[in-house]
């Protein structure tokens, strides 16, 4: 696969597309931290036991889905751990500039996703 090259500061960096293992690996700590915030959420919202349990098992369904990566992407925070994991872990300086959309562009191409694709032509 041949990695996304994305220009920024006057310098262009080769971002490498994810691997399948690093995308369920991403998705795994994704869900994992949206259980947490869920929790919390409503423990601090004083949601009563049994329905926590239910909202959790519903929030369960989602494990493993590829939306809810694709859909981490759309945010910043999303698309900048999409983009490092893609770097090994370092995120480019020069990528601090770009614009959100182009984080997020960058982000579906490490998905192997195309945002044109998801949008359509809009006829």
């Amino acid at each position: 696969m041949k990695p996304i090259p994305v220009e920024s500061q006057g310098q262009t960096v080769l971002v490498p597309r994810l691997r399948v293992q690093q995308i369920i690996d991403l998705s795994v700590l994704r869900h994992d931290q949206e259980r947490r915030e869920l929790k919390q959420d409503l423990e601090d919202a004083g949601v009563d036991p049994a329905e926590r349990l239910e909202r959790l098992r519903e929030h369960r369904k989602q494990v493993g889905l590829s939306s809810v990566i694709v859909q981490s992407a759309f945010s910043v925070g999303g698309a900048y751990q999409i983009i490092r994991l893609a770097m090994g872990g370092d995120f480019p300086e020069s990528f601090e500039d770009l614009e959100p959309t182009r984080l997020t562009e960058v982000a579906l191409g490490c998905l192997g996703i195309e945002l044109d694709d998801l949008v359509g032509d809009g006829s």
